[in-house]
């Protein structure tokens, strides 16, 4: 149990004797005061009225909400209660409340935020995000999904989730058939083994150039696909090698972004299934044919239009394949919940896909779209195409020019390791700070400042609280003077951090990003603000080691939230 909640129950407790409510619902009207001198907890008395089977006219709220205040026995929590018009309001006993708070981050350490929260029964989560295509970049698009899903995976391990994290590339289909032909024109293997990545684009922007003047360029690149399906070997051998190297590329940036995945997957290894899939619609009699010749499912039912499942010639789509990785997934890695990060431009096709899936297999399966809106303004140097090596070396170029601007930190050792962690952070963050549905700005500047709500400041943040605790050379002690933290400043820091439990729940509810993010941003600034009138070192001992204690946890916390977005904090910059 958090602090607050204990806190907030020993309010619930007492109302529930005087109102026609347990006390579960009505800790659910509670909210943080606005103004602190009037109670650290509020309830809007009509809020928790209207939820009643039996509700107190409107006219007689404002003594009903008197007299509960007039019958609240203050107890060893809480220290009096009060009614302004139809607003309760109840005030912490303060030394109580901080020490129940830091002490709660002291014990929890590495798992505050989210060691309160009941572990569930050994349930497994497929993770389903990046997924980058091995004839295209690795474009914004991509990158958004890498740092949602790997937020996803995070928070759902951190609460005790068995979870897969699955890169399934698009490495199979008429768009790689495509890209073979392409090579026979125009590869260049010194090119493709310096480059793989690069080379391959740029195969495949020539081929589709030259596609659009001739048709017999489709026409081979299905004839290729088709070879592919029908298991040629070498066409097949050369399409391994391309996937490896990409996947090789791939590594380094990925580990550039601290995110890691368990399985390599691709539309490619779900061949087997794709007639087992075909057989189980045809045997649930969900099959038709079109008028072209090929196999489609009729969604009309559920308002989904139809979904083409084969083509006229017998070749896989994208449908085809997503529903034999279902089947796949299913039968070698049993999950509860399937969950795909994709763009939010394909939310109708997910919708299909689920539906189908659905019918095909059991009505009780649980898939999940997370979508997200796109990156306006983004380029590089090199142009339109945005890959996102550019991306991550273009925002440590940015970060390495500010320290260098700074005579201090151009001094620093490992200035290059630390520039490379702070791009990271901006351009995460950045992502992050925004909900993840919406279409948001790139800017460069606003990414890389040291003051404003960025990446760079959290890791500021968070290195400036390790300064603290390296000068004042105090010990972190769970057992302080809790009377010492009065002022304001120390009250808004450990009110800030023992919201934080709350926003984890609420990140993950809504597996929303920017939830922690916001949250994160008000915590910094409030350390920030405290650090400036609580000095630590050179103080008398009980001071120093109360204050101590109260920066050690808002760091801690900090520390991680971080954790949950994937950024590994930085402790000196």
């Amino acid at each position: 149990m958090t602090a607050v909640l204990k806190f907030k129950q020993s309010i619930a407790n007492q109302l529930s004797k005087h109102t026609p409510c347990n006390p579960k619902d009505i800790t659910t009207f509670m909210r943080p005061s606005k103004q602190m001198k009037e109670g650290h907890i509020s309830i809007a008395v009509p809020k928790l009225n209207a939820s009643l089977t039996d509700p107190t006219p409107k006219q007689d709220l404002p003594a009903w909400t008197q007299s509960i205040a007039d019958n609240f026995e203050p107890n060893e929590f809480i220290e009096k209660a009060s009614a302004q018009n139809t607003n309760l309001f109840f005030k912490f006993r303060e030394p109580e409340f901080i020490k129940h708070v830091l002490q709660q981050v002291y014990q929890d350490n590495k798992s505050y935020g989210w060691s309160h929260i009941p572990k569930p029964d050994n349930d497994t989560v497929l993770i389903d995000y990046s997924s980058p295509n091995i004839a295209k970049p690795f474009h914004a698009g991509h990158l958004r999904s890498t740092i949602i899903g790997n937020f996803t995976r995070i928070i759902h391990e951190s609460l005790g989730y068995n979870v897969i994290g699955i890169n399934y590339l698009g490495d199979w289909g008429k768009q790689y058939g495509l890209l073979a032909i392409g090579f026979q024109k125009y590869g260049d293997e010194s090119k493709l083994v310096s480059d793989p990545i690069h080379h391959l684009y740029e195969v495949y922007v020539k081929i589709n150039a030259d596609a659009k003047d001739n048709d017999v360029i489709y026409r081979q690149a299905n004839e290729y696909f088709k070879k592919m399906e029908e298991g040629d070997p070498t066409a097949l051998k050369q399409w391994s090698r391309f996937r490896e190297m990409s996947i090789k590329s791939y590594a380094s940036i990925y580990d550039r972004l601290n995110v890691k995945f368990d399985v390599y997957s691709g539309e490619s290894q779900v061949n087997p299934y794709i007639s087992k899939a075909h057989d189980m619609l045809d045997e649930k009699k969900l099959l038709t044919r079109t008028e072209d010749g090929a196999y489609a499912v009729d969604l009309e039912t559920y308002k989904l239009d139809k979904a083409v499942i084969r083509r006229a010639d017998g070749t896989s789509l994208y449908m085809t394949r997503d529903l034999a990785s279902v089947l796949m997934r299913s039968e070698l890695y049993p999950f509860q919940k399937g969950i795909y990060v994709v763009g939010s431009e394909q939310a109708g096709y997910f919708k299909q896909m689920f539906q189908i899936s659905k019918l095909m297999m059991d009505p009780s399966l649980n898939l999940q779209h997370i979508g997200f809106g796109r990156i306006k303004g983004m380029s590089t140097r090199k142009g339109t195409v945005v890959f996102l090596q550019d991306i991550l070396d273009t925002a440590k170029e940015r970060i390495l020019e500010y320290m260098n601007n700074d005579q201090e930190k151009s001094q620093m050792k490992d200035r290059d390791a630390i520039a490379d962690q702070l791009g990271m952070s901006a351009i995460l963050i950045q992502d992050m700070k925004s909900k993840r549905t919406k279409d948001y700005e790139f800017s460069w500047d606003r990414m890389t400042d040291a003051k404003g709500d960025t990446g760079v400041f959290l890791q500021y943040a968070h290195a400036r609280a390790c300064g603290i605790e390296r000068k004042s050379g105090t010990e972190i002690s769970p057992n302080v003077d809790f009377t010492i933290l009065k002022e304001k400043e120390a009250m808004d820091l450990v009110q800030s951090i023992a919201q934080f439990p709350e926003i984890v729940e609420a990140a993950f509810a809504s597996l929303e990003p920017s939830t922690l993010v916001n949250y994160l941003f008000k915590l910094s600034h409030a350390t920030s603000v405290a650090s400036k009138f609580l000095r630590v070192k050179d103080m008398e001992q009980d001071v120093s080691k109360a204050r101590m204690l109260l920066f050690w946890s808002a760091r801690i916390t900090l520390r991680n939230g971080l954790y949950l977005l994937g950024i590994k904090p930085i402790k000196q910059m």
